[in-house]
């Protein structure tokens, strides 16, 4: 959302123990807003190099990858226990 017309009524907050004026909200909300941004990049590129991990130790072990799709009550689990021998429900 844009912060722009959403603190018209706050002009300048004053500092703290400095007599004068201060940063005006807005600008207090884009610091804030940048610091939250920063967080979830790193955040992401932490996610990033974890999947990258378990993607290559996939490719690495050779380890096929399945998938079983269909409509409910189709039978998928019936499949899945028919050719591996266990019991999913």
């Amino acid at each position: 959302p844009r912060l722009t017309k959403m603190w018209t009524h706050l002009e300048r907050q004053a500092g703290g123990m400095v007599k004068g004026m201060g940063e005006k909200q807005i600008e207090v909300d884009k610091r804030i807003i940048r610091k939250k941004m920063g967080k979830i990049k790193s955040a992401l590129e932490t996610v990033r190099e974890k999947r990258l991990l378990y993607r290559s130790r996939r490719v690495k072990r050779q380890v096929p990858v399945v998938a079983l799709v269909g409509y409910s009550n189709a039978g998928k689990s019936t499949l899945l226990n028919a050719l591996s021998r266990a019991n999913v429900s």
